[in-house]
């Protein structure tokens, strides 16, 4: 087939702005928005929920970092092996910790963010299948001022930080 000078450039254009689509859809991974509230509480009764500032929250995709998840899950056992807190177990926990926290700082992240004056931050990450949510504070009276947990990468979502471990349910009644 004879084409024309414009036609050719016509085409030569058409082929040039498809390879430049592929390319760049291939070069923009899709996005999503980890919503979340770092939570405590405020002790006496009634209870009261309270967001707390300053919280540095990082996100790590799970099968990235094993050695990561394999030093707090042994941390989550370990605390909960043991209803009374001995000397041995608290030195225990305290080097899990550090050796956790150590690998942290290491680790590349997908995000990282600081929670606001009301304990809110936004983690913008890539799709991915588990995302690790591994937060740290400064609290003198917290003994381990660590929290994580992990949850679905896939779509944006919103979700709380639990910084009392738990602690935040009443105690029974007498």
């Amino acid at each position: 087939m004879i084409f024309s000078k414009r036609t050719k450039r016509v085409i030569k254009s058409s082929v040039t702005l498809a390879v430049f689509s592929a390319a760049t859809a291939f070069a923009v991974a899709a996005t999503v928005t980890l919503t979340g509230k770092a939570q405590s509480c405020h002790p006496g009764l009634p209870i009261r929920l309270v967001g707390v500032s300053g919280v540095e929250v990082s996100a790590y995709r799970v099968s990235r970092v094993p050695s990561l998840m394999t030093h707090l899950n042994a941390f989550d056992s370990t605390g909960r092996a043991s209803a009374s807190m001995t000397g041995a177990l608290m030195m225990r926990l305290d080097t899990l910790l550090t050796k956790a926290d150590s690998i942290a700082k290491r680790s590349k992240r997908l995000a990282h963010a600081v929670s606001d004056s009301l304990g809110n931050f936004n983690l913008r990450i890539p799709v991915t299948d588990s995302v690790l949510i591994y937060a740290t504070w400064k609290d003198e009276d917290d003994t381990f001022p660590e929290a994580h947990m992990t949850i679905n990468g896939r779509t944006s979502r919103a979700f709380v930080l639990d910084l009392a471990h738990g602690g935040c349910t009443p105690g029974p009644t007498r």
